[in-house]
């Protein structure tokens, strides 16, 4: 993913990609793969908006049963399951358990009828287990950590699991093996146009430095809340209506168990996640609306008291966290079609939008189904510029890090290897999922340096080779693309000043920082993320 600006430069491309989260990176692997010449620009760092900030879930979305919205869950489904065989290292089975307080008999009734449909219609493409009827004794035991107070039934079902951040660069690194111009920290300012149609836009280069035109025969605004800007930028322009809700996520510290919980909330509509991830436990979401500044979304007072009201309400007294317990926090925009109704009821269906002449607009929708929504969208431009490759690659075609041969002869294998090179088993697991194929990379790295292999802090299964390893591969220009999202390191443990310094000076080498660069870089993510000396 080396980055290059100037192939923006070369004549005339068939799709300009506007937007690095997951549904620009499945739109630009998508037209990529068809023999499309494709760019794509992020404003920011890739995935550094909405796809940074999930649960970091593949999921049908059991809740949308209740609105009846059976086509979407019927999609999602379809899609959990694909991903998780043609990517295995990046979707991970995980079982949810659902506790119920003071339920009565027709809610339990009603709840096993909306699961035993979401294993009926889970049932194509190597389903994961059904769902399990668990007496409030048995599940006690099972977690002991629950609040007794009043459980008297629950449920379990199974899921799906990923790193959505990683998920992208994944994805983006398939884009540009198939030809793609990728760029991050590349703003479009305004469209090109062309008598009445749209034919590109103009970019700024925020790491050369300049202004580009892009040519382009259509556009595809895939930018989430920030694709109105962009049109208004040209003057009046097609509204696409749309609405947005902010959902905030908080790290506490680790549970003991390997399995998420389902919380009901009591509020129609509304669910809190407990889940564990990277060896602590991510909560969330809130669901609210949002009609603030795009660039302003942040986790609130608010926000962590809600979260933390729900999730103590279902842990014993012993077990409940305070504020202080909050290892980090983090918020992120949805996008929805325009339409009437409380946030946490609006269709999670998508849309693409024809925005203007030139230019579609990609429209509300899940990070699970943002591969098929994207074909469809490539669909629709490769049928205007009558490109003769309509079907989606992306259907079947195994992601783009995924082992090859039986994937878990290759995860035995890759572990040993891994250990062999001085990692720790909980890190070499770690890393299987986080590289996949490549992993065997990160391995001969730290073989010639074996001092890489040393965890770069105690608390989190990460070692120090990584930092190194996503500097030299994955598009890094600034010091938070490896500590928030090519690893999380910034969610998952408390940094201290001491240890930000020394990721600086390790990325720093490997990117040919100045000292004066390295240092505004310390201070800059220091200050952001409030880490004093």
């Amino acid at each position: 993913m080396r980055r290059n600006a100037d192939l923006l430069r070369g004549g005339t491309f068939d799709l300009l990609v506007v937007g690095g989260g997951i549904y620009g990176a499945w739109t630009a692997y998508d037209a990529a793969l068809r023999g499309l010449r494709v760019a794509l620009v992020e404003r920011g760092d890739f995935a550094s908006e909405t796809s940074s900030a999930s649960s970091k879930l593949i999921h049908g979305g059991l809740r949308y049963l209740e609105y009846r919205e059976f086509g979407l869950v019927r999609k999602t489904l379809d899609e959990r399951n694909r991903l998780r065989q043609l990517g295995p290292h990046r979707v991970r089975r995980m079982r949810f358990a659902i506790p119920l307080h003071n339920s009565s008999w027709w809610f339990r009734t009603k709840l096993r009828l909306g699961l035993t449909l979401y294993d009926l219609m889970a049932r194509r493409n190597r389903p994961l287990r059904g769902h399990e009827n668990l007496s409030a004794r048995r599940l006690a035991q099972r977690y002991d950590f629950l609040n007794p107070n009043q459980l008297d039934a629950g449920f379990t079902y199974g899921d799906c699991q990923t790193d959505d951040a990683r998920f992208v660069i994944e994805i983006l690194s398939g884009a540009t093996a198939a030809g793609a111009v990728v760029l991050n920290y590349t703003p479009a300012l305004r469209l090109l146009k062309e008598d009445d149609t749209i034919v590109g836009a103009v970019v700024d280069d925020l790491i050369s430095g300049g202004t580009i035109p892009v040519k382009a025969r259509r556009v595809a605004l895939c930018a989430g809340a920030w694709n109105q800007g962009l049109l208004d930028a040209n003057g009046p322009q097609k509204k696409v209506r749309t609405r947005f809700s902010k959902g905030t996520h908080i790290i506490l510290p680790r549970l003991p168990t390997e399995d998420a919980f389902l919380l009901l909330t009591g509020e129609r509509g509304r669910i809190v996640f407990m889940i564990p991830w990277n060896g602590r436990t991510l909560v969330g979401t809130t669901d609210t609306s949002y009609d603030g500044d795009l660039d302003a979304v942040r986790c609130e007072a608010e926000d962590e008291r809600y979260l933390l009201r729900h999730v103590n309400a279902a842990l014993r007294p012993n077990a409940r966290w305070s504020s202080d317990d909050i290892i980090s926090r983090f918020a992120g925009l949805r996008t929805f079609p325009a339409t009437d109704g409380d946030s946490s009821s609006l269709s999670r269906e998508w849309e693409a939008v024809d925005a203007a002449p030139g230019v579609i607009a990609s429209v509300g929708g899940k990070y699970t189904s943002a591969r098929a929504d994207a074909a469809k969208l490539v669909n629709k431009v490769a049928t205007e510029l009558n490109h003769e490759k309509l079907a989606s690659p992306t259907t079947w075609r195994e992601l783009p890090w995924r082992p090859e041969g039986r994937y878990r002869g290759w995860q035995q294998r890759s572990l040993t290897r891994a250990l062999q090179c001085g990692l720790d088993e909980e890190t070499a697991a770690g890393c299987q999922l986080r590289y996949g194929e490549q992993v065997e990379a990160l391995c001969e790295l730290v073989e010639r340096l074996p001092e890489l292999s040393q965890r770069y802090v105690q608390d989190a299964p990460y070692c120090v080779g990584e930092l190194v390893f996503v500097s030299q591969r994955e598009a890094v220009h600034h010091l938070e693309d490896v500590l928030r999202r090519r690893l999380p390191l910034l969610l998952v443990s408390r940094l201290s000043r001491e240890r930000v310094a020394f990721a600086a000076a390790i990325v720093g080498k490997v990117l040919g920082w100045s000292d004066s660069r390295r240092d505004q870089e310390l201070r800059l993510l220091c200050s952001d993320w409030k880490i004093e000396a």
